[in-house]
């Protein structure tokens, strides 16, 4: 029988295991730096650093890299419990937040809050609609389509030269995506007649970081706190979050393929020795301005590219 277990490692460790597993990949999905099979498992490795390991030994592999590896499904149910969201709340309306493109070094920075009722649930789940980096770009673009016009929501899509703008005043990008996160919630909530009683954020910071990040924002008028809950792996917890997930994905890859046909010149997704590879091609035809105003220009591609 197949077990699953799901760790997060650091870019150093995730890089060792590249290397590691080099002669045993097997293909490289998208979203993924590299997928792997031993006859203990497979393993998928995510630009996110999140890996998975699945197969009838996984704790072999994952041993190697994480001397307390968590099982997945008991994650979820931790996550839930240590968020103070109701065990139920996966049946109940909601309003889910998530954000694509912070691995990226070309595609911008997209976060998308979207609203479910709980009358829609079953439909969106019998759907398929769950985390974007389980799907492929036409999957992604398919079910957007299916769903864009039936439940509200806001996407901001924050272009790479205005990221860079954003670093350059001294904003990590925690800090951004704190920012785009809450303007999002503020319009997507002033179109709501009813607000839910549950807004969950997927987490990519603690709670008390976020608020932090925004107190300290200049000119942040308003900042959405009550029932506010920031949640791991939300997308697992409820399909507001999926949707979310997904919504933003598109928009994501609508973005980055426009861009592309722009230059008439192929931007790959990710981070990796490919990006960098293009990027090298990318100065040679437009010159190094043009690497900027379209990268991520604090990543440490740039210097592998320019250097």
């Amino acid at each position: 029988m197949a077990s699953t277990i799901t760790i997060t490692v650091t870019q150093q460790v995730l890089e060792k295991m590249q290397q590691y597993y080099s002669n045993q990949v097997i293909k490289v999905p998208n979203h993924t730096l590299f997928q792997a099979k031993t006859s203990n498992c497979t393993i998928t490795a995510y630009l996110s650093k999140k890996v998975v390991f699945q197969g009838a030994n996984p704790e072999i592999e994952a041993n190697k890299w994480q001397a307390k590896p968590h099982n997945s499904s008991l994650r979820k149910t931790q996550t839930s419990k240590a968020s103070g969201l109701p065990a139920n709340v996966a049946n109940q309306s909601a309003i889910g937040c998530d954000e694509v493109g912070t691995g990226d070094y070309f595609g911008p920075l997209v976060v998308c809050c979207a609203y479910t009722t709980e009358h829609q649930i079953e439909s969106l789940l019998s759907l398929g609609i769950k985390d974007s980096k389980a799907l492929k770009d036409s999957e992604i673009c398919y079910l957007a389509e299916q769903i864009k016009d039936i439940i509200p929501h806001q996407v901001l899509i924050l272009p790479n030269v205005k990221y860079n703008e954003m670093v350059d005043r001294g904003m990590n990008a925690n800090a951004i995506k704190a920012f785009l996160h809450n303007q999002a919630l503020l319009k997507l909530t002033a179109q709501l007649n009813v607000l839910p009683k549950y807004l969950i954020m997927d987490e990519f910071v603690n709670e008390k970081k976020y608020f932090d990040y925004l107190t300290n924002l200049p000119k942040q008028s308003k900042i959405i706190k009550d029932n506010l809950y920031f949640v791991q792996k939300g997308e697992s917890v409820h399909v507001a979050v999926a949707a979310a997930s997904i919504l933003a994905r598109e928009s994501f890859v609508k973005y980055l393929n426009q861009m592309s046909h722009k230059l008439n010149f192929d931007l790959p997704k990710g981070a990796s020795s490919i990006v960098d590879q293009a990027g090298r091609q990318l100065v040679k035809r437009f010159g190094e301005e043009q690497l900027k105003e379209i990268s991520k220009w604090h990543f440490a591609n740039t210097k592998k590219i320019i250097t």
